[in-house]
């Protein structure tokens, strides 16, 4: 086998053909792809014109259901055409102080529409989006703006004062206030994202912009972090992945408790759109307004991390209440979540309890359907329709199954490298990333995630310890 320091993960040619055919059912069968003939030609020309960036995925929808419930958030309600002619009008407004496609801006914000609309300029536009981590300090977005040299930063008002005085040329976009009536002082060369929304520029958008990379920050640092580079996805076979496994259908009402600024928030932001879902959110995960959105809007699927579902499992043992659904289903991303807390959830809601595994830098590596982790409750699911898993020795030979090694993988949506290429280091072998965690793949094809070599998972954001 072959190694390499900072040579991006890779398929072989017949293996993305394969993925793609095999991602076909499951995409019919959940209505991702859903066109009327008079809808058909409309949406086959989005796809050509933005591939599946948000921005373009928001505008299919608006489309095919125009009136149907797109966003609830802390700010309110967005059916998917108040959505769509929000995302067009701050893209044309941006793009009349010169945004376009060589352009690179950044984003702190929470969950809601403070983060979605930037996602979506960035595909209307084509520019790069950089994705921060909120919990990043001053002195990292320091290091980051400096390092990056970012055209525009959204920000929500909740972390201005993180923001360094001296940023150059780069111009704060104030994306969620606190209070309408009583924005914030800021200095002079400040914007405000309802503003932009409200001007609505003049400016023609791009036919076809150039995509411009998806730089997403690295968790499980304190340093200036990682800037993990990706493109936009060039197919929907990783839409089709996650539906070969997960009853994700069209029109489904979710509630996302998982962060969008990580990977897995972002590509889940992807599904909704596609999907034509509700997409419900919290700036802040509290469980009984949660609980209370779920019984208002009908949520049917939950896309979340172990830190919250716990959170909502704690609530409803200390407040007995009738259980909230049924769904179809309970998604925890990142590492397998603990197996106690899947027995416990599969107990109260059944067999819906579904885990995620990859990372920021290798992207989707296995799922466990809700039957299977119900059986395997410390399992980390299969790989995933278009992923490549083996577990490799120290001297980079493939193990036995059942023999724990480090774990490698390579997936569509891998990262391409870090932006800070000099600085930040990784490994391939054989086009598949070494991942960083040990893990072992038994008889039955099932992966199980032992821990990291630092000792350290990273789950919803927040660093943990296996035994935790």
């Amino acid at each position: 086998m072959t190694a390499e320091n900072n040579t991006a993960p890779k398929l072989p040619t017949g293996f993305k053909v394969q993925t793609v055919a095999k991602s076909l059912r499951p995409l019919i069968k959940s209505g991702a792809l859903y066109m009327t003939p008079k809808t058909a030609p409309f949406c086959l020309k989005c796809v050509k014109r933005w591939g599946f960036a948000v921005g373009g995925l928001i505008t299919m929808s608006a489309h095919r259901y125009p009136d149907r419930l797109a966003l609830v958030d802390d700010e309110g309600e967005l059916t998917y055409t108040e959505l769509r002619d929000q995302a067009w009008s701050l893209a044309r407004a941006l793009k009349d102080r010169g945004m376009g496609s060589h352009s690179r801006f950044g984003i702190i914000a929470r969950n809601g529409r403070g983060i979605i609309l930037p996602m979506a300029v960035k595909g209307l536009l084509g520019a790069e989006i950089m994705i921060m981590n909120i919990g990043s300090s001053a002195h990292q977005i320091s290091g980051l703006l400096d390092e990056t040299k970012v055209d525009y930063l959204f920000v929500d008002e909740e972390f201005l004062e993180r923001i360094p005085e001296d940023i150059g040329d780069c111009t704060v976009v104030v994306t969620h206030v606190f209070d309408k009536d009583n924005r914030p002082d800021v200095p002079e060369n400040y914007l405000f994202m309802q503003d932009l929304i409200d001007a609505d520029g003049t400016s023609e958008l791009e036919e076809k912009p150039e995509q411009g990379r998806i730089i997403i920050m690295s968790s499980g640092t304190t340093g200036i972090p990682k800037g993990v580079l990706r493109n936009e996805p060039k197919t929907p076979a990783t839409l089709g992945a996650v539906t070969d496994r997960i009853p994700w259908r069209r029109n489904m009402v979710i509630h996302q408790s998982a962060s969008m600024f990580h990977a897995w928030g972002w590509a889940n932001v992807i599904i909704a759109m596609v999907t034509g879902a509700t997409l419900v959110t919290q700036r802040q995960f509290e469980p009984k307004s949660a609980l209370e959105q779920f019984d208002k809007y009908g949520v049917n699927g939950l896309v979340s991390a172990a830190i919250f579902l716990r959170i909502l499992n704690d609530e409803l043992e200390a407040n007995p209440r009738p259980n909230p659904g049924p769904f179809e289903f309970m998604i925890s991303s990142g590492n397998a979540i603990p197996a106690w807390l899947v027995t416990a959830l599969t107990k109260r809601f059944g067999p819906v309890v579904c885990n995620f595994y990859g990372s920021t830098e290798a992207g989707l590596t296995s799922i466990a359907t809700g039957p299977e982790l119900a059986e395997r409750p410390d399992s980390a699911g299969r790989p995933a329709i278009g992923a490549r898993v083996k577990i490799l020795d120290e001297d980079d030979n493939e193990v036995p199954a059942g023999t724990i090694g480090r774990i490698h993988t390579a997936q569509e949506l891998a990262f391409t490298g870090y932006m800070a290429s000099e600085r930040d280091k990784f490994r391939t072998v054989d086009g598949l990333l070494e991942i960083g965690d040990l893990g072992r793949i038994d008889d039955e094809g099932f992966l199980y995630v032992c821990g990291r070599s630092d000792d350290m998972v990273i789950k919803g954001g927040e660093n943990t310890f296996p035994r935790e």
